[in-house]
């Protein structure tokens, strides 16, 4: 869903990343704040237990997260250091969003499971594609859903917790599908 959204963004996203090209910002110190926005969150977090502070914290990272790659082709200096770099501290950023959910009361193995499931979807997909196989956008939830859905459970968790287990559990099913699917395109596409 998300990765067909991203021509749309584009056109909301230009404009903030035009803003940090001018005041001198490279992709990569973007992505490096948002690794950074994302350990403030955890320390939000952890201090407060405040699930409404850490959905204010968890957004303005994944905000950073969306703007390093246009802000690194604004200045024409997207290449594979940038992407490597971006696809390594999403996988930072996607521990800590999630295993943090322990701090406040979601099940510790349950989470560490979907921890788990999350990271081997992207190593999927990057398997896939260092086979020749296109992954991006198969599956039933991608990495910008696993965020939405996140950040819906730290929404909802101090207004109707019930609404926060139900899709803690429910993005627990739909990432074991995704890892389900992301293996079965793999496996049915080599010989």
């Amino acid at each position: 869903m998300i990765t067909n959204l991203r021509s749309a963004s584009k056109k909301v996203l230009r404009p903030m990343a035009s803003v940090l090209v001018k005041a001198g910002f490279t992709g990569n110190q973007v992505t490096t704040m948002g690794l950074a926005l994302s350990l403030v969150y955890l320390g939000v977090i952890y201090f407060t237990r405040n699930p409404l502070l850490g959905l204010v914290t968890l957004a303005i990272s994944s905000l950073f997260d969306a703007l390093d790659g246009e802000v690194a082709r604004m200045r024409g200096l997207a290449g594979p250091k940038g992407s490597f770099l971006d696809s390594s501290f999403d996988r930072l950023e996607d521990t800590v969003f999630i295993a943090s959910l322990v701090l406040l009361g979601f099940p510790s193995i349950f989470t560490a499971l979907l921890v788990g499931i999350s990271l081997t979807i992207s190593y999927l997909r990057a398997k896939a594609e260092s086979l020749g196989i296109k992954a991006e956008g198969k599956g039933l939830i991608e990495r910008g859903e696993r965020l939405i859905l996140v950040g819906l459970i730290l929404l909802f968790l101090p207004l109707v917790p019930v609404v926060s287990t139900v899709l803690f559990y429910g993005l627990l099913v739909a990432s074991l599908v995704t890892l389900g699917q992301r293996f079965h395109l793999v496996m049915s596409a080599l010989p």
